[in-house]
């Protein structure tokens, strides 16, 4: 696999604007092959995630790149995606304390995804008190009470619509839908 130029010298680099060449897009495709991440390939290449995203889906340079290589890059994108029980393992290293980052590497997420677990936004149902145990809010934006939310499960089960009771509590209308589908406060149970 060619290595990329020094950082100067590459082609296609961002403060440069020049064009890639089918040497560097081929270089750029085998470490996609390989699986690495799409920003570590744009740092490392001095390109920008997107210009690694028009590679890998072949909007663009195509011809550089032949039918065996473009097969190892799409069978590289079909990696597993989290289940119970990596997120299970999430769940553990971050009561750990370990950073986000570190975990992000280990099960191969993003870290967006690890705090998404970590405030309750993703994987909820699995361990519905984990943002309480590690410090942390379940919900973004202004803090609700338990009562309020409880209130606010009440209203939306006489049927009002999520706009009106996002007013009447002072909060958005995806918070109230948050709340609705139980991506958050789902151990609250809905009081009139």
């Amino acid at each position: 696999m060619a290595e990329p130029p020094e950082r100067g010298e590459v082609t296609g680099d961002r403060r440069r604007g020049k064009n890639l060449g089918p040497d560097q897009v081929r270089a750029i495709a085998e470490c996609i092959a390989a699986g690495e991440r799409q920003a570590a390939v744009a740092e490392r290449f001095g390109v920008t995630v997107q210009t690694i995203g028009s590679i890998k889906s072949g909007k663009r340079w195509a011809g550089a790149i032949d039918d065996a290589l473009r097969e190892r890059m799409k069978a590289s994108s079909t990696a597993p995606v989290l289940n119970a029980a990596s997120a299970r393992g999430i769940m553990a290293a971050l009561e750990g304390g370990r950073s986000g980052r570190s975990i992000a590497q280990e099960f191969g997420v993003s870290p967006s995804m690890v705090s998404a677990i970590k405030h309750g936004r993703a994987w909820s149902d699995l361990d519905p008190g984990l943002p309480a145990r590690l410090g942390e809010s379940p919900q973004r934006g202004k803090a609700l009470s338990a009562e309020q939310v409880a209130r606010i499960k009440g209203r939306l089960l006489e049927g009002k619509s999520s706009r009106k009771i996002a007013t009447e509590f002072g909060v958005s209308a995806s918070t109230v839908l948050a709340i609705a589908r139980g991506d958050t406060w789902a151990d609250v149970s809905p009081s009139s």
